[in-house]
């Protein structure tokens, strides 16, 4: 769908999108209410025990460790923890869920109140008509040091249940049921402890939805309750969304888009579902409240099922467990453990290494990606930070899309880069040579010091070589050096190249330069 189409619409609806987004806590070893192991893959229905797959009289044991996560989560994200709190049934029935309903959590969440900030700048400002660049009373905050804007994103509460089993619809079209031969299931999944939080319908833009779900990733993994495999499920997003003429304040009917397992799908089905209903209410049509699919491969979205009201779910509370009771005390001592969070982490590296905003914010938000630059740091000293970060977020990032793999995956260790960096610093290898011993890394992991030994690409710095060279390259074009001292300085390049030339591109550059200048001078 093009951009215009979307801005266009924007221009006349006002889109109000709400999100759930549920997660994995696969940071306990066991599942929510057994002991059978939380772990991706394996050979189906073998992590599975009466408990997880609802026999009868089998009853079920609450997770402590995963109620931890989930209030440090709550936590995390200024929530207000409650004191008193329990687990309900959610009447449904489909295959993949066992015992015919799910335990999860209905009115009384474990968090609920909270909120995060989250900033749009670049091209994603666009999206958010109503936005001038000027602070508002209500609504964004202008950003005016990179012309973004910062929004205020509420959250309704954040819940734990169990999560379900995984159907295998073989025969159909993307493994959808439709078109399917038949299906399999497969219940290891069945009962892993999962994370729900809703937030509240404050998103105005598909963009504003990739930020706060991004951003919400990023604490997830600096907590380290999750893996946040949105390839793997361990991640899944699901968005409310809505729209109504502009100046309008009810509500329009909305539709649930499912099945958006990457950032960019998110933001991509939400940005079809405003278009798609803006033409039905265009051309008179109604919008229906209803579940509906993206379809990755159609860029598109289509209709699953009618939406469930809450009541439909019969919610009772469950009644082979407890209500939960947490003492303020304990939940003080619990917000303790949290760790540095993203934000927190971004401010520092741009106080204590000086990291302009942007490299900041690019490598405090992937927790992975902050430890690698730390320990960079940490090896070649805080003077070299910025010369770690660029190259983390040019040939290293380069390096990471190109081979779909993340940071932990690749064999340039931080260790390698921190002394490829020093070899630069010290003069030792150009910048275009260090772009070679890049690459040998990448797919040798060899030390960049035994390469560049290897290769013999050591970089000439010494003046008295140069000068030798300089010598006879000026003796060769007597024209070009008339030409230079007649005031044509722009030969400076050809000179230079010669050099290069001479000494197979090991001179320094910087040494050249200076000696060119000196003897052409002359």
């Amino acid at each position: 769908m093009p951009k215009d189409r979307l801005a266009e619409v924007l221009e006349r609806y006002e889109a109000v999108i709400g999100l759930e987004i549920h997660t994995e806590v696969t940071a306990t070893n066991t599942k929510m209410f057994c002991g059978c192991p939380v772990a991706f893959g394996g050979e189906p229905n073998t992590r599975v025990c009466p408990v997880c797959l609802g026999m009868p009289g089998a009853l079920p044991v609450p997770n402590e460790a995963a109620i931890e996560w989930t209030l440090l989560a709550g936590l995390a994200t200024n929530c207000d923890i409650a004191l008193w709190s329990q687990f309900h049934r959610k009447q449904y029935f489909y295959p993949d869920m066992p015992k015919d309903y799910q335990i999860s959590q209905y009115d009384l969440p474990f968090a609920s109140g909270g909120a995060l900030e989250v900033e749009v700048d670049g091209e994603g400002v666009a999206q958010r008509i109503d936005f001038g660049g000027a602070v508002a009373a209500v609504g964004p905050e202008a950003h005016p040091e990179d012309g973004g804007y910062r929004a205020t994103i509420g959250i309704t509460r954040i819940h734990l249940e169990e999560d379900t089993g995984k159907m295998i619809h073989v025969g159909g079209s993307e493994g959808r049921i439709a078109g399917a031969t038949h299906s399999l299931v497969d219940f290891n999944r069945a009962g892993t402890p999962l994370m729900e939080l809703v937030s509240e319908p404050d998103i105005r833009t598909p963009e504003e939805a990739r930020r706060f779900a991004q951003k919400l990733r990023s604490i997830w993994l600096a907590l380290g309750v999750s893996d946040c495999s949105m390839e793997e499920g361990s991640m899944r997003v699901d968005g409310n969304v809505s729209i109504r003429p502009r100046g309008e304040t009810e509500l329009g009917t909305k539709s649930e888009v499912k099945n958006m397992n990457s950032f960019k799908a998110l933001h991509d089905a939400l940005a079809y579902e405003i278009v798609r209903q803006a033409e039905l209410l265009d051309t008179g049509g109604r919008v229906v409240q209803e579940t509906r699919h993206w379809d990755a491969g159609a860029r598109r979205t289509s209709a699953l099922r009618s939406k469930e009201e809450a009541h439909d779910y019969r919610y009772f509370p469950e009644p082979d467990m407890v209500p939960f009771r947490f003492e303020p005390a304990w939940i003080a001592s619990l917000a303790e453990k949290l760790p540095e969070l993203p934000d927190a982490r971004r401010e520092r590296y741009t106080t204590d290494f000086d990291l302009p905003k942007h490299d900041a914010s690019m490598l405090s938000a992937d927790f992975a990606l902050a430890c690698y630059f730390e320990d960079a740091v940490a090896l070649a000293g805080v003077d070299r930070a910025k010369q770690i970060a660029n190259w983390m977020l040019g040939e290293l990032a380069a390096l990471l899309n190109a081979e779909a793999i993340e940071i932990g995956d690749t064999r340039v260790t931080p260790a390698m880069l921190a002394e490829m960096v020093g070899l630069i610093e010290e003069g030792a290898i150009s910048g275009k040579q260090a772009k070679e011993v890049f690459a040998d890394m990448a797919a040798t992991g060899d030390a960049p010091g035994a390469i560049v030994a290897a290769r013999g690409m050591k970089q000439v710095s010494d003046t008295d070589a140069i000068e030798s060279v300089v010598h006879g390259v000026l003796e060769a074009n007597p024209n070009e050096v008339a030409s230079y001292r007649a005031g044509k300085t722009g030969v400076m390049g050809f000179f230079v190249g010669a050099v290069m030339r001479e000494m197979r591109g090991q001179g320094n550059p910087q040494v050249i330069n200076e000696v060119l200048r000196r003897m052409l001078g002359g």
